[in-house]
C-alpha cells in the first residue's frame, strides 16, 4: 500500500493568542476548533484556511509575558529547526502593498532568493518570520532545478 501525505497543520507557540489569531486571518486562517483548560493556563486553537491547511496555536498563559524572542530573517536559517511558514501568492507586489497598508506586522523589501523564488517577510506578533512567496518556476520532480554558488 502507498501512502499519500498531504500537508494537515503547523504549530506554533504564541504569546498573545488574540493578536497572533487577528494576523493569520490576515492570511485567510479562520476558528474551526479551541479548546481550552478551566484555569486557561492553555489555550489550543485550530485555525483553517479555505485548502483545508490548518495552524495550530499553543498559548501557555505562564509564557505570555516573556520576552519576545530574537531572530533574523528566515529564522536563524544556520540553526536546526523550523524556520518560517511560507505562503504562495499570485502577485507579489500587490500583495505586500496590502499587507503594509493593514499594518498586521514589520515588512521587508522582495528580494530574490538563491532558488530563484521572489519573496518578502513580514513579522507576526512573536516576531516568526512568514515568508509570501510568487513561485513561478513550475517545477517538477522528474527535472529537479539544481543550482550552485558557482553558476552565473
Amino acid at each position: 500500500m502507498t501512502v499519500t501525505y498531504r500537508p494537515h497543520h503547523t504549530a506554533f507557540t504564541v504569546s498573545d493568542l488574540e493578536a497572533s489569531k487577528a494576523f493569520y486571518g490576515h492570511f485567510g486562517f479562520r476558528l474551526i476548533a479551541e479548546w481550552a483548560k478551566q484555569d486557561k493556563s492553555l489555550t489550543i486553537t485550530h485555525l483553517q484556511q479555505e485548502g483545508g491547511y490548518v495552524l495550530e496555536l499553543f498559548h501557555y498563559a505562564p509564557v505570555a509575558d516573556a520576552p519576545r524572542p530574537t531572530f533574523t530573517v528566515g529564522n536563524n536559517l544556520p540553526q536546526v529547526g523550523v524556520k518560517h511558514l511560507g505562503f504562495n501568492v499570485p502577485d507579489l507586489v500587490a500583495t505586500r502593498e496590502e499587507i503594509i497598508a493593514a499594518g498586521i506586522g514589520e515588512v521587508t523589501e522582495i528580494a530574490r532568493g538563491r532558488t530563484l523564488v521572489d519573496y518578502f517577510f513580514v513579522i507576526d506578533p512573536d516576531g516568526m518570520y512568514v515568508e509570501v512567496v510568487k513561485d513561478s518556476r513550475g517545477l517538477h520532480p522528474s527535472a529537479p532545478l539544481l543550482l550552485s554558488d558557482e553558476q552565473k
